[in-house]
Formats: C-alpha cells, sequence, structure tokens
C-alpha cells in the first residue's frame, strides 16, 4: 500500500519540485584543454566569453555565448578590419552568429586565447580549448 501512495506524496512534495527546479536549470559543462579537463555547472544565464588577439590583423576579438539549451546568444566584439577578415565584408557578422545552436565549441590559438565560464578562466596558448554541454542532454 505504501509503495502504492509514494509515487503522488513524491510528487506532492515541495523538495521533489525543487530538485526538479534546480536540476532542470543547471548546465553541465566539460572544459578541456592542454594539460586539463574541468566540469562546471553553470546557469543559462552565466555568459560565456573568449577573448584573442587575431594574428593576421593584430587586434582584439571578444565572442560572447550563453549555455542555454546549447551554446547560442553569440555576439562578436571587434574593429572593422578584423570583422571583414573573417567574413570578406560580404555578410553582418553578428546576423550570422546569432543564428548559431552549437552543442560543442573548439577555440585554437598559436598566440593565446582565454576562455571564461561562470567566474573561472581557461587559457590555451599554441593549442585548443573544447567545450562541450554535457547536461542537459
Amino acid at each position: 500500500m505504501l509503495t502504492k501512495r509514494l509515487p503522488a506524496r513524491l510528487l506532492g512534495s515541495w523538495a521533489f519540485w525543487l530538485l526538479l527546479l534546480a536540476s532542470a536549470s543547471l548546465r553541465v559543462v566539460e572544459v578541456e584543454g592542454p594539460g586539463h579537463r574541468a566540469l562546471l555547472l553553470l546557469s543559462p544565464w552565466q555568459e560565456g566569453r573568449v577573448e584573442f588577439v587575431n594574428s593576421v590583423t593584430g587586434r582584439p576579438v571578444l565572442l560572447e555565448f550563453y549555455p542555454v539549451w546549447d551554446f547560442r546568444g553569440f555576439h562578436a566584439y571587434t574593429d572593422p578590419d578584423t570583422e571583414a577578415y573573417y567574413t570578406g565584408g560580404e555578410y553582418a557578422w553578428n546576423e550570422v552568429l546569432a543564428r548559431e545552436r552549437r552543442r560543442e565549441l573548439r577555440y585554437c590559438s598559436e598566440t593565446g586565447l582565454a576562455l571564461k565560464l561562470g567566474g573561472r578562466w581557461f587559457r590555451a596558448q599554441g593549442g585548443c580549448l573544447r567545450v562541450r554541454l554535457l547536461w542537459p542532454p
């Protein structure tokens, strides 16, 4: 008799709903780079950012994004010459980036890059950083 009432009691429990809400609002992200691997818990409104210097133009580039159900909300900040380097002057970079949806990101740089997720910074020089969204599936 107790086993028949257990699901109903569980669904009526505030702890169950709180746990369900918490798990739905958390993102599990894996970051891999030269010599390290980290798992992070993020909320969907925590910003990710990548900073590097374009090796051709010598100008800084900043990319921002959010871990919603996938990585999205990308926006790039740089000077017009560097944007033209990436786009050939053929399209508006941020309009295209805004449509991107990815579960995995890979950033590589010979000169160095920095990735910030949550409150943690990761760096790579002469290598790559890979970021994967593990949860939600």
